[in-house]
């Protein structure tokens, strides 16, 4: 465990504040159409949503007694609408025009560092690091590490080493690999979602895992992630979780969608390397936008409804929701599109309509404002910082709402 004190700093952004006194806004944690998502997620977020949860729920009772079996969401995976350019132009345009602030964006596919290497022939690499999200099996389960501004001229060996890992063929040990990347004073180490029990294990045993883990590997790792799009009492638990380490918290914002993400950090740093350098010497500013104020299910059933939506300017083959979602059909692994070639069975086609209702601008209004009532309009408690808050600065609200 690091015993080191570290000073990080957690405060709400409003757009009368500019500049806030930084020189650099930086966003972590995104993902672009090279993510591959699995399906199996998506109950646990859609039982959360009254409304939603009751048509969800009515659709399976029908499925099933059409079909005669339980859907199986093990099957399938989906991919987020976006293009890496896309999500880096949105990244940099509300850094530089809500924040005006110089932007560095480091987007984090799963197990995939095409975008990285897509953005930097376009832009320059200072401005997007080779980075992506690593699959790290463990125990029972696997944990998810942020891997960011991995050395261009390496990349791919790097790349392939831990793929390798993920995939469980390798022969080299965590420890060794972790240690090697540690030696890259460049390369920053995040543990994203920590509280998250993302493989679905149990929420005891999940505990008894991560912290077996952060016992283990935690002096290898820089810093424990806050995520945009994970529940306030599991990001408090993570602020927790840091003030008992000794890891400063950072920024992830975990964008799927169209909506450049909630949470950012600030810095005057020149570059990502001087970035990297601050947090593993334990000092970050966090900053919360807005957005993330919002009822956390309705930012979700949004950001399902850009995976749902119709891209008319996208290339062909990319255009409609079934070309981003993929299914194991009787050993047939291919886009929806592919099996149905008119957009699915009418009780599919009926249920994506009733879905873009519910999703549409004003019925979400409606939803996020009867949700925000049920839980008390906003969470309390603070998020707050695991060391060395300064005087002053507001600090995130993370109570039991969302």
């Amino acid at each position: 465990m690091l015993l080191s004190m570290h000073k990080t700093t957690v405060r709400d952004f409003s757009d009368r504040d500019k500049r806030i006194g930084f020189h650099t806004g930086v966003s972590l944690h995104a993902h672009t159409h090279y993510s591959r998502e699995v399906l199996s997620d998506l109950p646990a977020y859609i039982l959360r949503v009254p409304v939603v949860a009751a048509w969800y729920e009515h659709q399976l009772r029908a499925y099933r007694a059409r079909e005669g079996h339980c859907l199986d969401f093990s099957k399938g995976w989906w991919h987020p609408p976006v293009a890496p350019r896309a999500v880096f132009e949105s990244e940099v345009r509300q850094i530089e025009e809500r924040l005006e602030l110089w932007p560095l964006v480091s987007i984090t596919d799963h197990d995939d560092l095409s975008a990285g290497f897509d953005l930097q022939r376009l832009y320059a690499s200072p401005r997007a690091p080779l980075s992506f999200e690593w699959t790290v099996p463990y125990a029972s389960g696997y944990f998810h590490l942020g891997l960011h501004n991995l050395p261009a001229a390496a990349a791919d060996d790097w790349f392939r080493r831990l793929s390798a890992f993920t995939a469980q063929t390798s022969q080299e040990k965590l420890e060794d690999l972790l240690a090697d990347l540690n030696g890259r004073p460049d390369v920053l180490i995040v543990f994203n979602h920590p509280c998250w029990d993302l493989a679905a294990v149990g929420r005891e045993e999940h505990e008894k895992q991560m912290r077996r883990f952060l016992a283990a590997y935690g002096t290898q790792l820089h810093a424990l992630e806050l995520n945009g799009y994970r529940w306030h009492k599991e990001n408090a638990a993570v602020r927790d979780l840091a003030a008992a380490t000794g890891h400063p918290l950072i920024s992830g914002g975990d964008r799927h969608g169209c909506e450049p993400n909630a949470l950012l950090n600030v810095t005057n740093a020149r570059s990502f390397a001087e970035f990297v350098a601050e947090i593993r010497d334990g000092l970050s500013h966090v900053l919360v936008m807005p957005e993330y104020r919002q009822h956390l299910a309705t930012r979700m059933i949004a950001s399902a409804a850009d995976v749902m939506r119709w891209y008319r300017l996208y290339p062909a083959g990319q255009r409609h929701w079934t070309d981003r979602v993929t299914w194991d059909m009787g050993g047939s692994v291919r886009p929806l599109s592919f099996h149905w070639r008119d957009g699915g069975p009418l009780w599919v086609r009926g249920s994506v309509k009733v879905f873009q209702v519910i999703s549409s601008p004003i019925v979400l209004r409606c939803i996020r404002a009867a949700l925000e009532a049920a839980d008390g309009i906003r969470a309390r408690g603070s998020v707050g910082t695991a060391s060395g808050t300064k005087p002053g600065i507001r600090t995130l609200g993370l109570g039991e709402a969302n």
